[in-house]
């Protein structure tokens, strides 16, 4: 995380007024969306750092790479190719020991909204091995904060829930803070259940470290603070939490975390992300354009896939293609649905349309686009963060707004030639 902190810190805010982490700081939070340093947080000696990738060129920079397009690529290559990490034998996490009390008298926690359940952990990557083949899992839960060195976690019905259902519900967990963001984005990727995420990360980054803790599990070396426990057989009310989409996702009984031992550099800043905010988006909503792009490059070329912001980032896809022959587009949206359940829409435009552009995406759905030859609904299920969906099942449709192969000259915006001595003319008007 601190190498990463290096990325931004021409763009870090440092607030130095003290605020509460009750809604004072993720006010804060939501008004910016650069990375912020709260050092005094009131209640607390440690400072909380957050926003840490609220743009998606800090991840691109973070990386040595050009642009968005080449984090996908590269996260969609290390999921087909992970590479076992190297070991760091004394992380700086180590320095200090601590019981679970550490939870009430030094670690910071938010409320962010006020229909919040209680206060809550947003970082938190939590790191299990299978019970029987002993395959490690690494994964981004929520983790509302009970009291008493306990953590009600919301775990959906993935890798994680299934090591904790063979476990016989005694599982021994890590739960890392302060860990660098291009772990995190790695970590978030949808890989098979024999796939260890922190192999996703080892090939994702170069630097990336591991080691391991009680119970032998290997937890990223960068960590600002290791919880170690269990997930026990025990069930508590999560929630309500406001999720990418910003509206709430329902309460429900979770999994019981009980902590036994923290371990925490002696200086530790741990992160916070905005429930909601564009930081949250970027890391839920990115490794899954990854999962597309993978997916989709099977049936066609795939030029660019974004998530886009009014569907949280979750919900709504646009995915450009050279088209080459009628039926791409449609194959394209089926395997955009295939990769991301959770899709709702899935707009396919050409090449020539930019899907960060809205209005060239609307354009395309103007001019391209015919309802009754071109929409095509299936009904599956989806995801609960839809509040119109019915307990996530949900109408499901691809919006073929690409231009027919034979006819493509007439579907070609016609643009005014710009000469040399127009663009000697424009280069002296910007300047001025």
């Amino acid at each position: 995380m601190r190498d990463f902190l290096k990325v931004v810190e021409d763009e870090l805010v440092t607030v130095r007024e003290e605020l509460s982490p009750r809604y004072d700081i993720p006010a804060v939070l939501q008004e910016l969306d650069r990375p912020v340093l709260f050092e005094r947080v009131r209640g607390y000696e440690a400072p909380l750092l957050g926003n840490l990738c609220a743009r998606r060129r800090y991840l691109a920079e973070a990386l040595g790479v050009d642009s968005w397009d080449d984090v996908l690529r590269r996260l969609a290559e290390a999921m087909e190719n992970p590479e076992r990490p190297g070991k760091d034998p004394s992380p700086a996490f180590l320095e200090a020991e601590h019981g679970p009390e550490f939870l009430d008298e030094e670690l910071p926690m938010c409320r962010f909204y006020e229909t919040d359940g209680g206060p809550y952990l947003t970082t938190s990557l939590i790191i299990a091995r299978e019970p029987e083949k002993g395959t490690p899992n690494a994964s981004v839960h929520r983790m509302m904060y009970l009291g008493d060195g306990r953590f009600a976690v919301r775990i959906v019905p993935r890798h994680l829930y299934r090591y904790y259902e063979r476990s016989g519900r005694d599982l021994p967990v890590a739960v890392c803070l302060g860990v660098d963001p291009r772990t995190m984005f790695a970590c978030c990727a949808r890989v098979p259940y024999d796939v260890d995420e922190l192999e996703v990360a080892a090939a994702f980054w170069d630097d990336f470290r591991v080691h391991e803790v009680d119970y032998d599990l290997p937890v990223p070396a960068e960590s600002e603070v290791v919880m170690v426990g269990r997930l026990v057989d025990e069930r508590a009310p999560e929630g309500p939490f406001v999720d990418v989409t910003r509206t709430l996702d329902e309460r429900r009984k979770e999994p019981v975390l009980v902590v036994e031992k923290v371990y925490a550099r002696e200086d530790f800043t741990p992160t916070v992300i905005l429930p909601g905010g564009e930081e949250h988006r970027i890391m839920m909503g990115g490794p899954a354009e990854a999962t597309i792009l993978a997916h989709v490059s099977r049936v066609c070329e795939v030029k660019k896939v974004r998530l886009t912001p009014g569907g949280g980032r979750w919900l709504q896809a646009v995915i450009s293609i050279r088209k080459r022959t009628e039926g791409e587009a449609v194959n394209a949206g089926l395997a955009a649905l295939a990769a991301h359940p959770s899709l709702k829409h899935v707009i396919v435009v050409d090449e020539d349309i930019d899907p960060d552009d809205p209005e060239e995406v609307e354009y395309a759905l103007s001019t391209r686009f015919q309802a009754d030859r071109d929409l095509h609904v299936v009904r599956g299920l989806g995801s609960t963060l839809d509040p119109s969906s019915e307990e996530g099942i949900m109408a499901k449709a691809i919006f073929d707004a690409t231009a027919p192969v034979e006819e493509r000259e007439r579907y070609e915006v016609v643009r005014v030639p710009v000469t040399d001595r127009a663009r000697e003319v424009l280069k002296r008007l910007e300047s001025e």
